[in-house]
């Protein structure tokens, strides 16, 4: 049996029965009643003459007078039995009848009857109802507001018209939150059913759907939804950038939030000072000297709100510092390559034709500090490497004299000096000899020569002698310790 044969049925109708001044039955019902493929309720009520009464008898028949409904199931027809049953209190003056696994051939017309037990009966068969079977459920009214501010208390509505007061449709919402039902009888045996939701607005609900969704009795259902807009201050700030950048190039940083309206966007410096207004921020020519903490403020009519600070982190070949230098100590020469770069650098050292790892290597964030000990013979000069992904660098470096080596120098250049000072006063001594040879006596040679005349006698010719004691020291002059070298003169430019 088809799924939809088991839904439940319930048709309302409403009969209004005026009892006249002769005691005639009359009554005032709506020809047809709209149910949906479930349930639906008929409220009969009716009335009778005034007499007391024992014993009611509620019976349903259809237009062929077939019993639909009967306290006795044995006179129920058969395709009826165990479908039919009747809910209202006939003593009361109330038939409500329902109908289960509603079919396309229970559209009737049906009425009812009464039978008051020792008195009297009637049957309101020129007052017949009919029942329209729908398929689908009547739409959905749905109502909130369009737009909120975050915190906002949203009140929310969902409505539908039923037939079938004794099972009213049931509401389920896709948001948490208070709920309350309502009821609400309206005509031709028609109802409404109303479920509010009352919930405070969050940011996470923007643009997302709040539905509602209507489950009949007999399974049917029926789901509609509206999309909520929240207005709410930026959240989530944040910039988006390449961290690593090259000393040099142009870097960008974009902005970022989540708000409602969208933001507008400011980026300031770690001090607060304003660098500029928009989402991009490009920065031209980046220098690792320049580069300084930065955030970006998203803001709109709602609020503000800041991102953290970003620092670029720029990248850059070794530069070896002036300080670098090669220092003696106890005779032992110790040479220093200090070197920033980023990332850092490996540092060695060129002695000769010789390629040296360094001895030790210190780094301290973006500075690295290569230190050489080793023997560097009679070398004067040494360089220092320094090499990372970007470029390298080099440095030549003076190496100290040693202890030692001062002493031999200092030594050797007191002799050259004493050397120097020697020859200097030897070259004195015969320049004076030979200038005295060719001079005239003083006024007493001369006297002496007048008063005895000497002949001057000749000489053969010699060789010049590397010793100039002799020369000029004959017995021409009389005063030979004036003019000549002596055994005092020779000790005293000995000791020179």
């Amino acid at each position: 049996m088809n799924a939809l044969q088991w839904l439940l049925f319930f048709i309302c109708i409403c009969f209004k029965v005026n009892q006249t001044k002769a005691s005639s039955w009359t009554v005032e019902v709506p020809s047809s009643v709209k149910g949906l493929l479930s349930s639906c309720v008929v409220s009969l009520p009716y009335n009778y003459p005034h007499a007391t009464v024992n014993r009611f008898t509620g019976i349903w028949t259809n237009d062929g007078n077939n019993v639909i409904f009967h306290p006795t199931e044995s006179k129920i027809l058969e395709q009826y039995r165990r479908r039919t049953q009747l809910l209202g209190d006939v003593t009361e003056k109330n038939c409500s009848l329902m109908i289960e696994n509603l079919q396309q051939s229970d559209g009737g017309p049906f009425h009812f009857r009464i039978e008051l037990g020792g008195y009297n009966s009637f049957s309101y068969s020129n007052n017949k109802v009919s029942i329209s079977v729908i398929g689908d459920p009547s739409p959905t009214d749905f109502s909130m507001p369009e737009e909120v501010k975050e915190g906002q208390t949203v009140s929310a509505s969902c409505s539908v018209s039923h037939s079938c007061p004794k099972y009213p449709p049931s509401f389920h919402w896709s948001h948490s939150g208070e709920q309350r039902f309502q009821a609400q009888q309206l005509q031709n045996g028609q109802w409404m059913a109303t479920s509010t939701l009352t919930f405070h607005s969050n940011r996470t609900d923007h643009n997302k759907p709040l539905k509602c969704r209507v489950t009949y009795h007999g399974g049917k259902n029926q789901e509609t939804s509206k999309t909520l807009k929240v207005k709410y201050a930026p959240v989530n700030v944040k910039v988006e950038y390449q961290s690593d950048v090259n000393e040099g190039e142009t870097v960008n940083l974009k902005c970022s939030s989540d708000a409602n309206p969208v933001s507008s966007y400011e980026w300031h410096s770690e001090t607060g000072a304003l660098l500029y207004k928009g989402q991009t921020y490009t920065m031209l020519n980046v220098s690792r000297h320049s580069v300084e903490a930065l955030y970006c403020t998203a803001i709109n009519k709602e609020g503000r709100a800041r991102s953290n600070p970003v620092q670029l982190s720029v990248l850059y070949a070794p530069d070896i510092k002036t300080s670098s230098k090669c220092s003696s100590y106890d005779g032992i020469i110790k040479c220093e390559c200090i070197v920033e770069s980023k990332p850092p650098s490996m540092v060695h050292f060129v002695l000769a034709d010789r390629v040296l790892q360094s001895t030790k290597v210190e780094k301290n964030s973006s500075v690295t500090t290569g230190t050489l000990q080793t023997d560097f013979g009679s070398f004067k000069l040494i360089h220092c490497l320094a090499n990372n992904m970007l470029g390298n660098a080099n440095l030549t470096l003076s190496l100290p004299v040693t202890d030692n080596m001062h002493i031999i120098f200092i030594a050797s250049g007191a002799g050259v000096i004493l050397l120097i000072i020697l020859t200097a006063t030897v070259v004195g001594v015969v320049k004076i000899c030979r200038r005295r040879s060719g001079e005239n006596p003083t006024s007493d040679l001369i006297i002496l020569k007048t008063d005895r005349p000497v002949e001057i006698p000749h000489y053969a010719p010699t060789q010049r002698k590397e010793n100039y004691e002799d020369v000029y020291c004959n017995a021409v002059y009389s005063n030979d310790n004036v003019y000549c070298n002596t055994d005092w003169d020779e000790s005293i430019y000995a000791n020179v």
